[in-house]
């Protein structure tokens, strides 16, 4: 997982302040991992070319403050663009195009309502995000129980 977002810029760091409370939630799985990040970086493509399966977490503009969505991601064609910062599609295309290998990836997003300097969410954010948390660990634990049940099909 990595979360990520601008912790001077409201709900936008969102993504990282779940991610701090996810580390903790997985600090003894072996199988999770858990990033929070600033934001997207190229040295991130090595760690997700080694991963099955990886959900990015982050704020989203949109007009239904509070509202979450996941959605998949996938390398986009052609050659990776490195420039300062990428978006969960372009980190996937340059895992594919470094590392040769691209997991399978989705994207949770909650709509976030200010965005405007600060380092406090916004009241409809703070609620959100025991939700988002849910949700996070929903997605994990569907991505846990396809590989174990692909593990099992395999060995029978």
């Amino acid at each position: 997982m990595i979360g990520y977002g601008n912790s001077l810029r409201g709900d936008d760091n969102v993504g990282c302040h779940v991610a701090r409370i996810l580390e903790r939630h997985y600090h003894d799985d072996p199988e999770v991992r858990v990033i929070g990040s600033h934001q997207l970086t190229p040295e991130m493509a090595e760690d997700l070319s080694a991963s099955s399966f990886v959900l990015f977490i982050d704020a989203a503009a949109g007009l239904h403050p509070g509202k979450i969505e996941t959605t998949a991601i996938t390398a986009r064609p052609g050659p990776a663009s490195f420039a300062h910062h990428l978006d969960p599609a372009s980190l996937l295309s340059a895992a594919m195009e470094l590392y040769g290998s691209v997991p399978r990836a989705q994207l949770l997003t909650i709509v976030g309502a200010s965005f405007e300097m600060g380092d406090r969410f916004s009241p409809v954010i703070a609620a959100g995000i025991p939700d988002l948390l849910n949700a996070a660990k929903d997605v994990v634990s569907d991505w846990v129980g396809q590989c174990a049940g692909a593990l099992a099909r395999t060995h029978s």
